[in-house]
């Protein structure tokens, strides 16, 4: 039942109403709104920039440069001499008759000196030397293996990248479909089990597309942690990635070995071991110790030099199994020398080989197969919409058209893997793609 107010109680409740809900609406009208800020965008990361701030930041390559710094210590210790000693020596003293108390000593105040023979510290030196040098060799390597690592790291961020784009595009071409075939349903063109496999269909790139966001965020953990970590959000630019290039031929990349860190701490091992050899050879023969000092004679209160020389006789100990010793670890340099680098050869020649094949796999996707397979898809479609073909060729050529897309994407991702590997075993950045200190100081795009 409804109440009808009276005709003076009605405008009344309504002249209240608006005075109590006067004040409250002034009050409103004077508050200031607050701003909800969007939040910022990721950073866009190019390569030059992540390699820059994980030189800058690893953790790895701090330990590097911490055991070169180490190296060079060992080696300025390597050269420096032998410490003279002081001696102090009382004769005559608490004895009997003449010689009670300290009225008849003898004191001898001496500095005594070994002198190390030709060939000894010279040698030590080279050894140290050697060292020093073999150790910066494995810094180097561990600089190019960080960018090695980081550049694929970058390569696989990018291509799960694409992949979320390519499986939103494959929902959302999927979600149109599945509208097409069900308005063909409704309109009686098409059976409903057509709109039974379009649902499928849909339901299949939707699970794919959350897959790939988490395969995303894994990728860029990895890059993240490479980089040494607390580098925020970003995303990274697939254009900063080296584009899509035939090899250079296999001579080419072979005549860069040589000049490879790991080939040169193999030179370095030799070099190491010749001197250890040399060593040796030096140590057979004793080092003398001259001494020389004052003594006072407390009797008559006069002092005299004294002087002398002491030699180690070489009867017991020849050190022929040091140089024995040294011998082997000589020869055993060199047949690792020889081992590694054709070891090294044998790895470019296959890594070459996956490098070339990556290439003409990626190449032929992408000037071929993908503007075939889009060709067909959109022929199929149109045909479709103009009931010209069935549902099963338009499903038929976008499952082509979107295994294309992945595989390009997979085949790309394979070039980078492959072409950082090459770059690394012949070193190729630390020659043509130095990386700058102040890359990593560049302003981030937004």
């Amino acid at each position: 039942m409804t109440t009808r107010l009276s005709g003076t109680i009605g405008p009344s409740l309504i002249v209240l109403a608006i005075l109590v809900a006067f004040p409250a609406a002034a009050q409103e009208s004077t508050e200031v709104t607050p701003v909800i800020e969007r939040p910022a965008a990721p950073a866009a990361l190019v390569l030059d920039q992540a390699i820059a701030w994980a030189l800058e930041k690893s953790p790895v390559l701090g330990a590097s440069s911490a055991r070169a710094d180490a190296a060079t210590a060992s080696r300025s210790q390597a050269g420096a001499l032998p410490n003279p000693e002081v001696s102090i020596e009382a004769e005559n003293i608490y004895g009997d008759g003449p010689y009670d108390g300290l009225d008849g000593a003898e004191i001898t105040y001496g500095v005594s000196q070994l002198v190390e023979l030709p060939g000894k510290r010279g040698n030590r030196v080279r050894v140290a030397d050697a060292e020093k040098t073999k150790i910066h060799y494995a810094r180097d390597a561990a600089r190019l293996d960080l960018i090695r690592d980081v550049t694929t790291a970058f390569a696989e961020l990018a291509t799960a990248q694409q992949e979320v784009a390519i499986l939103e595009e494959e929902r959302n071409l999927a979600t149109e479909v599945r509208d097409s075939v069900a308005a063909k349903v409704q309109a009686g063109k098409e059976p409903p089990i057509q709109r039974n496999k379009a649902e499928i269909e849909l339901s299949a790139s939707g699970i794919a597309f959350e897959r790939s966001l988490r395969n995303l965020t894994t990728k860029k953990q990895a890059l993240a942690s490479l980089m040494g970590g607390d580098t925020g959000d970003f995303i990274v630019t697939m254009d900063s990635l080296p584009p899509l290039s035939a090899p250079e031929s296999l001579e080419s990349y072979r005549a860069q070995l040589p000049q490879t860190p790991d080939v040169k701490s193999l030179d370095a091992d030799v070099n190491q071991a010749k001197a250890g050899l040399s060593l040796e050879k030096a140590n057979v023969m004793p080092d003398p110790t001259f001494n020389f000092g004052v003594r006072d004679f407390r009797e008559d209160n006069s002092q005299a030099f004294v002087a002398g020389l002491s030699i180690p006789f070489p009867v017991f100990n020849l050190n022929r199994a040091g140089v024995e010793r040294a011998g082997h670890d000589l020869n055993a340099a060199m047949l690792d020398q020889r081992g590694a680098r054709l070891s090294l050869d044998t790895q470019l020649m296959s890594a070459y080989g996956d490098f070339a094949s990556a290439y003409s796999e990626a190449n032929a996707l992408k000037t071929s197969v993908l503007p075939g397979a889009e060709e067909a898809f959109s022929f199929a479609r149109e045909g479709y919409d103009a009931g010209k073909f069935g549902y099963l060729e338009v499903l038929d050529a976008q499952r082509t058209l979107f295994d294309a897309r992945k595989q390009f994407n997979e085949s790309v991702l394979d070039y980078h893997r492959q072409r950082a590997t090459i770059e690394r075993m012949t070193a190729i950045h630390a020659e043509q793609h130095e990386i700058k200190k102040e890359a990593k100081n560049e302003t981030i795009k937004n």
